[in-house]
């Protein structure tokens, strides 16, 4: 009995060290300002600070921007030119002297000197489109990407929330199981322990000691594997939440674990079923982005058929030129000073391009065709995969109330 109670002893001393030694360790790797935040506090700092949707968010503020020029090529296009130029060798032309002496020998020329010392010249134009059904077709293009932009960060929105909900209940998963795995290793330490003094008082057998043996041997990998999947959870979770540190954040969702949904209550029917594969084909988005793509692609085919068509301006510029002698005057004087202002109206029709056009609508109809077939196949596996998952729902139902019994 002298020799047990030493062994407790012996055994308590070491239990207290370990215990300490853990508490220390803890005590370094967690920093000192924790994050603590439940599971739906989680997703709503995901959304702020992910940078899938951050960069989700810049591709719908390009596609506003596309839009902004689309209208650009509408509206009226105004621009103003302005030069100066010094000639210091004026360009000289020969006339034939007839031109202003009829008396003058036969092949006798006369020097003339075109420009002034000093030259100017500004212009201000303007032009308006009248019809050009390209620049409308482009227009409302950019407005069709820019909903399915619109529709890309919804569904991105969708994927962080998702991963992020995941791998915070991955977490409390592997941290409830490192606890118990923690908890079987102290009974079978202590059973070793035991049956270790047992053996030695004659009590217990050799192979009950090592039975035990390979049991701690195999549990101790179990709890590596547990404290692994924590540390990559909490890596995971630090990526998507855009975190230096991924020790910083503390679930505090623990009872998420205990106090589970009724499976029984959410178990749906078929005509149910039927109803959730018409609502994902309304509101899931990679339908609906694909569903934008097709128009969009449509809207390419319009764009290459407005080819055929006339497009139709407005036009008109102010013109002001000066020349001078001399040292230089800003645009002389009245008196070699001259304006000039214009207006019209022009038109253009394609007649003829090597049957280019036609190829180019082809093609943009193939593609189109592409995109109509990918919607198909898309809401084809999406109603499989609403259907399986009231299946699974049901099956889960199943085996919560079988765990139950």
């Amino acid at each position: 009995m002298k020799k047990l109670r030493q062994i407790f002893r012996g055994v308590i001393a070491v239990g207290l060290t370990i215990v300490a030694v853990s508490r220390a360790a803890e005590a370094q790797t967690v920093p000192a300002e924790e994050l603590l935040l439940s599971v739906d506090g989680v997703v709503q700092l995901a959304m702020e600070r992910s940078l899938d949707l951050r960069a989700a968010a810049h591709g719908l503020s390009e596609a506003k921007k596309r839009v902004s020029e689309e209208w650009g090529t509408i509206l009226p296009d105004v621009s103003a030119s302005a030069s100066y130029v010094r000639n210091i060798s004026p360009a000289v032309s020969f006339v034939p002297a007839r031109v202003f002496d009829p008396t003058a020998a036969e092949g006798e020329f006369i020097s003339l000197q075109f420009g002034a010392d000093n030259s100017w010249q500004s212009a201000i134009s303007v032009q308006q489109k009248l019809f050009d059904a390209r620049a409308f077709i482009a227009l409302s293009a950019a407005e069709q990407f820019e909903q399915l932009q619109v529709e890309v960060v919804r569904g991105r929105a969708h994927d962080v929330a998702t991963r992020v909900r995941v791998l915070c209940y991955d977490l409390l998963l592997h941290s409830e199981e490192l606890r118990l795995t923690e908890r079987s290793l102290d009974r079978v330490r202590q059973a070793l322990t035991e049956t270790q003094a047992q053996h030695e008082a004659g009590m217990s057998t050799s192979y009950d000691v090592l039975r035990l043996q390979v049991e701690l041997a195999n549990l101790e990998p179990s709890l590596l594997r547990s404290t692994n999947a924590i540390t990559s959870t909490r890596r995971q979770l630090a990526v998507e939440l855009d975190l230096e540190s991924p020790h910083r954040l503390r679930l505090t969702d623990d009872e998420a674990l205990i106090d589970t949904v009724a499976l029984a209550d959410l178990v749906v029917s078929p005509a149910t079923a039927e109803d959730l594969v018409l609502r994902s084909r309304q509101n899931r988005s990679d339908l609906r982005q694909l569903e934008q793509t097709a128009l969009l692609r449509k809207t390419d085919v319009r764009s290459e058929q407005t080819d055929y068509l006339p497009t139709v301006s407005l036009f008109g510029s102010w013109d002001v030129q000066a020349q001078q002698n001399g040292s230089p005057n800003f645009f002389g004087d009245e008196r070699s000073r001259a304006t000039s202002k214009i207006a019209g109206v022009s038109m253009s029709l394609p007649l003829f391009s090597g049957m280019q056009r036609g190829a180019r609508v082809n093609q943009k109809r193939a593609v189109q065709r592409q995109a109509e077939t990918e919607l198909q196949v898309a809401r084809g596996r999406a109603a499989a995969e609403v259907r399986d998952l009231a299946e699974a729902l049901a099956e889960a139902a199943a085996r919560e109330r079988g765990q139950r019994l």
